[in-house]
């Protein structure tokens, strides 16, 4: 992707989630997420995160057919989420696709897009 496809992909994720007023990530069972090693950094981690429940559940196959979809209010992933990961030196990965291509985004940026 280039500059102006991660940006637009970053805007339109940000619109969809003020209006919805959620996220979706891969759950498990046993309260686990779906996290993959960032293809931009080396020792971080990223949480995948998609702006709708249909695109993530597309994304539970292979070796994540275990996992499903999980909302997360908007909230929540700003008041305890975004510190958590930050503390944790992880990223945000935004609406993963079946190229295993995501935005990967610092948490306090994405926070800062969304509560403005």
């Amino acid at each position: 992707m280039n500059d102006l496809e991660l940006e637009s992909e970053v805007v339109n994720f940000v619109t969809v989630v003020k209006q919805s007023e959620q996220v979706w990530a891969l759950g498990a069972e046993d309260g686990g997420f779906v996290i993959v090693e960032s293809n931009q950094f080396e020792e971080s981690d990223v949480l995948l995160l998609w702006a709708d429940e249909s695109a993530a559940l597309e994304q539970c196959k292979d070796e994540w057919e275990e996992f499903k979809p999980i909302a997360i209010d908007l909230d929540s992933l700003l008041d305890e989420w975004v510190e958590d990961l930050r503390d944790d030196n992880a990223l945000i990965g935004i609406n993963w696709n079946n190229d295993n291509v995501c935005v990967e985004i610092e948490p306090v940026s994405l926070a800062r897009a969304l509560a403005d």
